[in-house]
């Protein structure tokens, strides 16, 4: 099981779509936002707490996603992984101060996770440098495009760095590498 900690404004949904409706297909979701609980899929367990500013405890090898405008807390576990933007200086200043493992994902090509070309319907998504997964595999520098679900870029990178996190190789991402 991987607990996902989705931190951030809990009106901007875009990130619960893409992750109830696209790893849905691959993963069992368990999905916890404020007094709502669903459970969907079959496969690897993933745990999903949607909420503004969590206290994490005890969660042993979590990704901790950063909505945009999110505020992160300083006393994020040691072994926990951070998805955050870069352009947001509090954020930046928070992972920095935490010393986790973090993965930026930003619109300058400097950031671990970017993009390098969009369209009505597609983003074109560049892992920059090598990452290593949660299953411990090491991830090349790659591009490929992904489908916009109707997200915005930010959420589209986070969203790509938690498949790339999670080794999602039964996904279409998967087939491409």
């Amino acid at each position: 099981m991987t607990p996902i900690f989705i931190i951030g404004d809990t009106a901007d949904c875009t990130l619960e779509k893409l992750i109830r409706g696209c790893l849905s297909r691959t993963y069992n979701v368990t999905y916890i936002k404020g007094s709502e609980y669903s459970v969907q899929g079959c496969g690897y367990e993933l745990v999903c707490f949607d909420c503004c500013t969590p206290v994490i405890c005890g969660a042993e090898n979590s990704v901790v996603i950063a909505k945009k405008d999110a505020v992160i807390p300083e006393d994020l576990p040691h072994d926990c992984t951070t998805v955050f933007c870069p352009e947001n200086e509090r954020q930046l200043c928070a992972v920095r101060k935490s010393g986790v493992l973090a993965l930026d994902c930003g619109f300058s090509p400097r950031s671990t996770v970017s993009f390098s070309g969009s369209s009505e319907n597609r983003l074109v998504i560049t892992l920059n440098r090598t990452m290593t997964a949660l299953s411990g595999r090491e991830i090349q520098p790659l591009e490929f495009p992904v489908e916009r679900y109707g997200a915005d870029p930010y959420s589209l990178m986070c969203f790509t760095a938690l498949r790339l996190l999670l080794d999602d190789f039964d996904s279409e991402l998967g087939r491409l590498i």
